[in-house]
């Protein structure tokens, strides 16, 4: 392993060290796109195929009560097609988490992680991934119906709470406290928030632009900056 390409996790956190460690990371966070991407083919041929059976009797019904069948097989395909979204919404999500799993293992571990090691992680880990997941999107839900606010004040420690999902053995509840008290007790609070703000403005701009395709650059780097930054900034130790 070349020690050149590994940057240490207290070192400043800027683009260019964020892209050091993308181009070093690339094929990893690549096949992580591509796997996403891959998620997302086969549940629009899924979605498309049952649309189209549901569609069917409605379209080529020629007797007396051809509508209310074919009303009746639209209905029975959309009731079909709604726990597979909700399957490909769940395997995304889990896809997505791993974005910000691999910069928080490369920091922890000081080495470059191959594409096999989040899938690896996730597979080990799946349950505790999954509670994690849960508590956290649900304080985030009742957080924004809550006026807003309550739910950005939870999102800001989502690099936190996920590094130390990730990172550490500490029980899922346990981390979540703890991430609240290392966040909004830290000395340098504001500039934290300020440059996450600013690298979500940052990654917007090419993002919107590019109709979405530079995510797949900007995306992974993000989530690096996003983890370097927690490091840097002393709210992880």
């Amino acid at each position: 392993m070349d020690s050149q390409l590994i940057i240490p996790k207290e070192s400043e956190a800027n683009l260019k060290t964020t892209w050091k460690i993308y181009k070093s990371h690339w094929k990893t966070f690549l096949a992580l796109t591509g796997l996403t991407i891959l998620a997302y083919v086969i549940y629009i041929i899924i979605d498309t195929i049952l649309t189209l059976f549901g569609l069917a009797p409605l379209m080529f019904s020629n007797y007396q009560y051809g509508e209310y069948v074919g009303t009746g097989a639209l209905i029975a395909s959309f009731i079909i097609r709604t726990p597979i979204y909700l399957i490909y919404l769940f395997v995304v999500s889990l896809l997505s988490v791993l974005y910000c799993v691999i910069p928080a293992l490369y920091f922890k571990n000081q080495e470059l992680i191959t594409w096999k090691v989040p899938y690896k992680v996730l597979k080990e880990n799946f349950r505790r991934y999954f509670l994690a997941g849960i508590l956290f999107n649900v304080c985030v839900l009742i957080g924004l119906l809550l006026c807003i606010i309550p739910g950005i004040v939870v999102l800001i420690v989502g690099p936190t709470y996920l590094n130390k999902i990730a990172c550490s053995d500490m029980p899922i509840i346990k981390s979540f406290k703890s991430s609240f008290q290392a966040v909004y007790k830290s000395p340098n609070l504001l500039s934290y928030i300020g440059m996450q703000l600013l690298a979500g403005i940052i990654y917007l701009v090419p993002t919107i632009c590019t109709c979405g395709i530079g995510s797949i650059i900007t995306l992974p780097m993000i989530c690096i900056y996003s983890q370097h930054l927690t490091y840097n900034k002393g709210i992880i130790n």
